[in-house]
């Protein structure tokens, strides 16, 4: 029987008070379970230390952990993590008070050992499959290895193959994929195109009624409004690029990377994103050195989401990085078209 919310908070909080008590040899005074770990705080004369254990979404442990140890202005930081141990150490040496990881199996830790960076995958894409794509007035997005067309930023088609053929398969996500092709399976890719694409359109667009077309990926709609105007920004073009790790669903939220050249020629990492997300700064400084470490680095939130915790945290990175706010209003940007 699955465990309520309560008590799995509480297990948390055991696990973490044992786990600091035995690798850490310290007691922590301040300790709070959470539905994804812990975080604990133990202070003294001397030093403030912050210890989290990341048990669900591992993923965004990093940042978790800077949130909570900017709060504390805590000196030293420990994560214990279940999973995704090498990667939260790669994220963790990117800023100034480095977290130290360590790698979880079963009640056994050591200290996790960085990773290097996903190798960019390369995409060998039928181009008259591309051409139909761009026909139909679509985005063409590239992100590891999948090719997909895109309004909006949300995902209404993408290129598949089958190990000798490819093919276009129409629908938003792979559930409604798999329902258009058993429905509309011999119709032609242009004419299927259309008619995913109206409805898809009609509801994604500045002031339509809310719908979950329109509610899906709001923070790749930006990162597409941005591609348009990428001036608001003081860029003079921006182009999609893969973040550090892929999507697993379309329903999974996680920020959107741009990359492209500032006014002052230098190249640039676009960073965005919707809603207050404390993974935002450890995702960005990943996304900045797995497409280009040299690049300049922006963060991209609306006004209402640019939290004062989120400015701190930027300003704990090894490499600096500006967080830019913009309109709340952003959906209602006419495109001015990118300068070469």
């Amino acid at each position: 029987m699955a465990l309520d919310t309560d008590r799995r908070r509480q297990l948390h909080a055991l696990k973490l008070k044992s786990l600091a008590e035995t690798y850490l040899g310290i007691s922590l005074s301040d300790l709070n379970g959470t539905e994804d770990g812990a975080i604990g705080i133990k202070r003294d004369d001397n030093c403030v230390t912050a210890v989290i254990l990341a048990e669900e979404r591992c993923s965004r442990a990093v940042g978790v952990a800077m949130a909570a140890a900017t709060q504390a202005k805590a000196d030293v930081i420990h994560i214990f993590a279940k999973e995704e141990a090498s990667s939260l150490a790669s994220a963790a040496e990117l800023f100034r008070t480095s977290p130290t990881v360590w790698e979880l199996n079963d009640r056994v830790a050591t200290v996790a050992v960085a990773s290097d960076p996903t190798s960019k995958e390369s995409t060998d894409v039928d181009p008259e499959l591309i051409a139909v794509l761009e026909a139909a007035d679509l985005d063409v997005v590239y992100e590891h290895g999948i090719v997909a067309g895109e309004i909006r930023g949300l995902e209404v088609a993408r290129i598949e193959s089958d190990g000798e053929e490819q093919r276009i398969a129409v629908g938003v996500g792979a559930h409604d994929r798999e329902a258009f092709a058993l429905l509309h399976g011999g119709m032609p890719s242009g004419e299927a195109l259309l008619r995913v694409t109206e409805t898809v359109r009609f509801h994604r667009r500045a002031g339509a009624e809310p719908h979950p077309l329109n509610r899906l990926n709001a923070e790749r709609w930006l990162r597409s409004q941005l591609i348009g105007s990428p001036q608001k920004i003081g860029a003079t073009v921006l182009s999609s690029a893969s973040p550090p790790t892929a999507r697993r669903s379309l329903k999974e939220t996680i920020p959107a990377v741009a990359y492209g050249r500032m006014a002052e020629g230098n190249q640039v990492v676009v960073v965005c994103t919707i809603g207050i997300d404390l993974n935002l700064i450890a995702f960005g400084a990943q996304a900045r050195m797995y497409t280009d470490p040299e690049a300049q680095l922006i963060f991209v939130v609306p006004e209402r989401d640019a939290h004062p915790l989120l400015k701190a945290m930027v300003e704990k990175l090894m490499v600096p990085a500006e967080l830019i706010a913009i309109d709340d209003d952003w959906r209602d940007w006419k495109s001015s078209g990118s300068l070469a």
